[in-house]
């Protein structure tokens, strides 16, 4: 626990076998979709699922084009439950242990719009306990999935503060505890067409974690088709030419979730 001069605790060890990431956009930058589609993935087939937390309900389910269903029992293993408040978020979390059923522990656990639970920290410390709670469920299912890889994920997206600066502390006591994050920036749309003119929105994404080379995606949203389409970038490592070929690393083990077509 940390002292009374508000300053955050170190961040923790990574659970063993498991993966953390952070993706951080503004509004409209398709992190809702990232996640549910990670969250798709991840319950493709049996025994495979997830536990999608949020604020609200999901207006649409997004990232999915009605050409291209969902494989057979992916939403049904998908768990979602609103926390509509810190209060809320913190209690689920540190009950899940018991509430969960049995036998059925989660491979991934994804919280999208992490920054309306941070608007009710009272500074950057609750801020970290809060991560701090979130690492340690995902470690809790990890153990419970023994030695079967790569345990329990996780995956947090949060909106970059606002351009006044509120919540930027507690968005760095946020990010101490992720070592790989992915940006997300929005690109102007094609053509110069100004947005919902019919121009596909184009974002792209950047993955940076220590020990490894940046990595590159662009996400592409159609108009009209309701579906995001992700294709890999070129990096240094590539010698110009994007690769198909996985890298060994955890948090890959997430973004792959992001190639399942």
């Amino acid at each position: 626990m940390a002292g009374a001069s508000g300053a955050s605790p170190p961040p923790p060890p990574p659970p063993p076998g498991a993966a953390a990431l952070l993706v951080l956009g503004p509004a409209s930058s398709g992190r809702s979709a990232l996640l549910f589609r990670a969250a798709l993935a991840a319950c493709a087939s049996p025994p495979g699922r997830a536990l999608f937390l949020a604020p609200r309900p999901l207006q649409r389910l997004p990232g999915r084009a009605p050409a291209t269903p969902a494989p057979p029992g992916a939403l049904q293993r998908i768990q979602f439950l609103y926390p509509v408040s810190l209060r809320e978020l913190l209690q689920l979390l540190a009950s899940l242990h018991e509430t969960w059923p049995p036998g059925s522990s989660p491979s991934l656990i994804l919280l999208d719009s992490l920054e309306e639970y941070l608007a009710a920290c009272p500074g950057p410390q609750a801020a970290a306990q809060l991560v701090a709670l979130l690492l340690d469920t995902a470690n809790h299912f990890s153990r419970k999935c023994g030695a079967e890889p790569p345990g329990c994920q996780l995956v947090v997206s949060v909106r970059f503060p606002g351009e006044g600066g509120d919540g930027g502390e507690q968005l760095l006591a946020v990010q101490r505890y992720f070592a790989a994050q992915c940006w997300l920036r929005p690109e102007a749309p094609e053509g110069g067409s100004a947005e919902g003119q019919g121009a596909a929105k184009q974002v792209r994404a950047r993955l940076s974690q220590p020990g490894a080379e940046d990595q590159e995606w662009l996400l592409r949203f159609e108009p009209q088709e309701e579906e995001m389409k992700i294709s890999r970038l070129p990096c240094p490592g590539d010698g110009g030419v994007a690769s198909g070929r996985r890298p060994a690393t955890e948090t890959h083990r997430i973004l792959d979730l992001w190639w399942w077509p």
